[in-house]
């Protein structure tokens, strides 16, 4: 085996942009605002930098929650014809990275450290985690070994932003519009895809409250009154967006401050991106309860407290819909390989709407 020499070694140094202690701003995320200036694509610029989509979302997510501006703006289009840029914000702290890098002697090695890749792969599948999703394209995967799919969990709001920027061809949605009380349908419009995109009845889960057999849970109410830990889902995901409203409206009922409701809430702050990681926090002892889907807690041997049945579809741009992949993907959506396996998960309806466009 080879030794390694001391004069063999180099020696890099790496620049964080930081605010109290958290990093903005690293090399990594310098090089994916570089490739969104050069390319227009958040996806792109992923897959060029060879990082994780979801992961680089929630960066960016947290780094505009706390400066309180965009730093990505989408340009309207579908795949290859949208897009994002950077917002006068995005420009800025990229150009603040450069000088700081340049002051060093140092260098984002564009050129050097980002790979080429398609801009787009064969599929691209975003939005809210769902197990039964998760088999389909398991399905799908197995059936096309040779095609390029990505899948990336970033909640239902996540799923449609990609869609808008032309990032994803499909995003998996459960968002219920409490003024209608409709699923889905009334999104399209607040994200720039009526006309674009049309909403292909999906199917039916339970979502509810998940607890230890030790930890009796009656409604969402115990969450204000008994001090239960939380284990909470991200926001943009349509089951975050549920639980705020059911805490807002047990607030309202008990003569609380919805805004007081993160504060009186324990460890309200505390957030995973997938129903199984609900469920193994709260098996694990981590948390007392959290929203889940039926299928998550009984896997985990948990109790389960129904909140609502809910309807779980997917949006897929129209331009999406020419090509044979997405048309594989609607065709197992009501195949009897994907219905048997979801009538054997707890929780799960199959409908005759399964498969047909609800909106266009």
């Amino acid at each position: 085996m080879k030794e390694i020499r001391l004069q063999d070694l180099t020696i890099r140094t790496e620049i964080f942009l930081e605010w109290k202690g958290e990093v903005i701003l690293d090399s990594k995320l310098a090089r994916v605002l570089h490739e969104i200036e050069q390319k227009g694509s958040l996806l792109t610029a992923c897959r060029a930098v060879g990082v994780p989509y979801a992961r680089t979302w929630e960066r960016l997510a947290r780094a505009e929650e706390m400066f309180g501006d965009k730093l990505l703006e989408a340009r309207r289009g579908g795949p290859g014809g949208g897009g994002a840029k950077l917002t006068k914000l995005g420009k800025e702290l990229l150009k603040l990275y450069l000088d700081a890098e340049a002051k060093l002697g140092g260098s984002l090695g564009v050129i050097s450290e980002t790979k080429p890749v398609r801009s787009m792969p064969d599929l691209a599948v975003m939005g809210s985690n769902d197990p039964a999703l998760g088999v389909l394209i398991g399905i799908l995967k197995s059936k096309k070994p040779d095609l390029d799919i990505e899948v990336s969990w970033l909640g239902s709001a996540g799923g449609l932003a990609a869609l808008m920027m032309g990032d994803a061809h499909v995003a998996g949605v459960h968002l219920l519009d409490p003024v209608t009380g409709k699923y889905n349908v009334p999104f399209l419009s607040r994200y720039w895809l009526e006309g674009r995109a049309v909403l292909v009845r999906g199917y039916q889960r339970e979502l509810g409250l998940a607890f230890r057999p030790d930890t009796k849970v009656s409604g969402i109410s115990d969450l204000l009154d008994r001090g239960l830990r939380l284990v909470n889902r991200n926001p943009g995901s349509g089951t975050r967006a549920l639980l705020d409203h059911l805490l807002k409206q047990a607030a309202l009922d008990r003569g609380i401050d919805p805004s007081d409701v993160p504060r009186l809430v324990k460890n309200y702050e505390r957030e995973v991106k997938t129903h199984l990681e609900v469920a193994k926090e709260i098996a694990t002892g981590a948390a007392d309860v959290g929203i889940t889907v039926r299928y998550a807690a009984e896997l985990y041997g948990l109790q389960f407290t129904r909140l609502v049945w809910e309807w779980y579809d997917l949006a897929i741009l129209k331009e999406a819909m020419r090509r044979d992949i997405v048309r594989e993907l609607l065709n197992l959506l009501t195949s009897k390989d994907f219905m048997r396996t979801v009538k054997r998960m707890k929780g799960y309806r199959i409908t005759s709407e399964t498969g047909k466009i609800v909106s266009d």
